[in-house]
């Protein structure tokens, strides 16, 4: 019975009855501690599992292969590495991963995919891989394959989950990839702005067709498209396909977000609902996403007002966080702070983090430092709440407060993310740090740029020398904002790139403004199209102006 309610999402009639049979003391198998355990872990809650677990070892039930599966995905879903590592040690004592059957698909197998993916949800990829490559390539199963690349796309390193899909193609004959291997791998080339390799991706789902899983992948395919910074693409998969659901429509309303274009996803969010889907909250999420990236500030507070009036959807913290951008992008930081302190729940961190970040492009260092201390009075370790307000500081010319801010995030062990950007090109992912001269065409890099800064200059760049953030002079400045990564990275992508080719960025950090000018005038005097994706949105440059319309 506990087995029956748990396997068919009836999981608290289950642990009532498992609760009840504790509490009449009756004698419980390993099925049963299984179910419960199971249970838990499918809905999550890993630390309820793990609870369980030591229940069931203090009564001297022994664990079985299932229980141990079960453990693992509990440690994977709360990132218990420790407890992971005892459930490991406890099936290697039990002799529960010896091969068992003649074709190698039993329970061992399953422990192994299990262990593997606990390993890399944990980020203890070298023993994952380990794991991974002690199974024979003729006994690597389509989990086995799954759960390493899918543990690199999520976890870790997605260039090595790419490289690993590759390898499994060289294979395929034996083990194709299911729909569940292709979002995986497609993730990673999101991840990484890989569209080459998502086109060839996108190619061999065409030619192998997944007629079960092609919802899915399409679905898949229309975010890896847009996070690639071809929207265009994005739309065309979505038009083509038979069967939408509303992950369909939201992704696509998500793409046209990030892209700057409020209006289309707006039209998209008004074509879902003539076609019966009802929008939850996550949809309104990703409108007012979409509304606070194109400067649509009214339209954006009609749709926040209209949530629980016209659609019965309550806002959540996270729709306050949008609306606070919204306000704040715009300069109506006043509204936004209101807006904060009027809020039904507690503001969260991500509420107080695009205040000061706004404040940081209005320059408003009182507001900057007012949100700082509500929000270090919360959550006292976010390094992008002391980043942000050390920048601000650095804007202002306020020296002395960088240095505290700074002495402050030495003495907590906080360490600032170090800014990169990348480029991709036929060979590969060229990767770029500030001041990095670590390329074999470094030198041929700086010269290029060099030039490509003196002829802006002639056509109207000033070099914003304010957002050089260290305490030196102008000259120095200058030269600092000169090795920003994004530009380095422009520099090759047009040293390496056709003529008229489009040249694609990506950036872990949000961009600077200096940056944003400087490309806006380096594509009036190149004939590319210069696409920029940072942590915040896609930037479009094409013959001296933006897709953002310098809407910061």
């Amino acid at each position: 019975m506990v087995t029956g309610y748990s396997q068919n999402g009836y999981f608290e009639n289950a642990l009532e009855l498992f609760k009840e049979m504790q509490k009449e003391r009756i004698a419980l198998n390993v099925v049963t501690w299984s179910a419960v355990i199971s249970g838990y872990a499918q809905r999550g809650l890993g630390h309820e599992a793990l609870g369980v677990f030591r229940q069931m070892q203090q009564s001297g039930s022994d664990p079985n292969a299932v229980t141990i599966i079960s453990l693992l995905s509990a440690c994977a879903a709360v990132g218990a590495l420790p407890q992971g590592m005892e459930t490991h040690a406890h099936a290697l004592r039990k002799c529960l991963m010896t091969w068992n059957d003649d074709d190698g698909e039993g329970e061992d197998r399953m422990v192994q995919n299990a262990l593997i993916d606990m390993y890399s949800k944990c980020k203890s990829f070298n023993v994952a891989h380990t794991i991974f490559d002690s199974i024979p390539l003729i006994e690597k199963n389509v989990v086995t394959w799954t759960v390493m690349i899918g543990g690199y796309a999520q976890h870790g390193d997605a260039s090595a989950a790419l490289e690993l899909f590759s390898e499994m193609l060289l294979n395929a004959s034996s083990v194709p990839p299911n729909p569940f291997t292709i979002s995986c791998a497609l993730m990673a080339c999101a991840r990484l702005a890989a569209l080459r390799f998502g086109r060839q991706i996108h190619a061999y789902v065409i030619r192998n067709w997944y007629d079960a899983g092609m919802l899915f992948v399409s679905n898949c395919l229309i975010d890896m498209y847009s996070k690639c910074g071809d929207v265009g693409a994005a739309q065309g998969v979505f038009d083509m396909m038979p069967q939408k659901n509303s992950v369909s429509w939201t992704s696509l309303m998500t793409g046209y977000g990030m892209h700057g274009r409020g209006s289309e996803a707006l039209c998209i969010f008004e074509e879902m609902q003539k076609v019966g889907l009802v929008p939850d909250g996550i949809t309104f999420l990703v409108v007012l996403y979409a509304c606070s990236h194109s400067g649509m500030v009214n339209e954006g507070l009609r749709y926040f007002h209209r949530m629980a009036r016209d659609y019965g959807v309550d806002a959540g913290a996270e729709h306050y966080a949008c609306v606070v951008d919204l306000l704040s992008r715009a300069g109506r930081l006043g509204e936004a702070q209101n807006l904060i302190e009027g809020m039904p729940m507690k503001p969260t961190a991500v509420v107080w983090v695009a205040l000061i970040s706004a404040c940081r492009v209005h320059a408003n260092v009182e507001l900057a430092e007012y949100a700082t201390e509500r929000l270090l009075a919360s959550e006292s370790e976010n390094d992008g709440s002391y980043t942000l307000l050390s920048n601000i500081y650095a804007n202002a010319g306020r020296w002395r407060d960088v240095a505290r801010i700074r002495l402050l995030m030495k003495k907590s062990g906080i360490k600032k993310r170090p800014g990169c950007s990348w480029v991709q090109d036929k060979n590969g992912t060229a990767v770029f740090f500030v001041g990095d001269r670590s390329h074999p065409q470094s030198q041929q890099i700086y010269a290029l740029l060099a030039s490509l800064i003196e002829r802006i200059k002639a056509i109207g760049y000033v070099p914003q020398t304010h957002f050089a953030l260290h305490d030196v002079d102008d000259e120095e400045k200058n030269s600092l904002l000169s090795e920003h990564s994004e530009k380095l990275a422009l520099a090759y992508g047009i040293l390496t790139s056709a003529p008229g080719s489009t040249i694609r960025i990506t950036k872990n950090l949000r961009g600077s403004r200096d940056c944003h000018s400087a490309i806006t005038f380096i594509s009036m005097i190149t004939d590319h199209e210069i696409i920029l994706r940072d942590s915040s949105r896609f930037h479009h440059f094409k013959k001296g102006s933006c897709s953002c319309g310098g809407y910061w």
